[in-house]
């Protein structure tokens, strides 16, 4: 077995998103500005295939760089840690840069979702939550990931919360259904995100998604 040697260098970060100097590289603790040079290729083959067995899904910086600039035009408010958009642009490679480290390393655990309560139309109060940014971009990512996928096993009569689709296509459907048949069904499931059975989510998920 070869002992690992370190070579100082040089190596510019990439993507808008420098290294901060109080967060660990995702390949391991090492000190910043080393890399670590194996002479036993079984040894560095180990690692690897480690690395890949632990994560199913590589987050580059461009998927967190592309997620950022979505949730950056949707502007939105400050979550838990009262950390504004203004306030996250100013410290952006920062808070990017420890989002990429955490989200690409599989250590990344969501931080608390601030709740607060909206006043719907029956006079009743809706409770909404509303996440951190860097958590905001992280979901972005995951989205972004997933919704290629699932947008070809969804309905063609689906209509919410989809790309390119939109209230006005669903009501130009309505009205081509009402051609055809003279009844309509109209239902709700009360707390639906608080209520939905999480064991079975993520069996739908894996049927779609390794």
């Amino acid at each position: 077995m070869g002992t690992p040697q370190r070579l100082e260098t040089e190596v510019p970060c990439r993507d808008g998103l420098p290294r901060s100097s109080n967060e660990a590289s995702v390949m391991g603790v090492e000190r910043r500005g080393q890399v670590i040079q194996y002479h036993n290729i079984n040894q560095l083959q180990r690692r690897m295939n480690l690395w890949n067995e632990t994560k199913s899904v590589q987050v580059s910086r461009s998927m967190i760089w592309e997620a950022y600039k979505r949730v950056r035009s949707n502007q939105g408010s400050a979550g838990v840690d009262q950390i504004s958009m203004d306030e996250f642009d100013a410290n952006r490679s920062k808070y990017l840069y420890k989002l990429w480290n955490r989200m690409a390393s599989g250590s990344y655990f969501l931080p608390p979702v601030k709740e607060v309560e909206i006043p719907k139309k029956d006079g009743k109060l809706r409770k909404l939550g509303i996440p951190t940014i860097s958590d905001r971009v992280a979901q972005m990512v995951v989205k972004d990931y997933l919704e290629p996928r699932f947008e070809k096993v969804f309905s063609p009569h689906s209509y919410g919360y989809r790309p390119n689709k939109n209230a006005h296509q669903a009501l130009e459907s309505v009205r081509v259904n009402c051609r055809k048949t003279d009844w309509v069904i109209d239902l709700d499931i009360k707390g639906y995100f608080d209520n939905i059975d999480h064991g079975k989510l993520l069996l739908a998920i894996e049927k779609h998604v390794s």
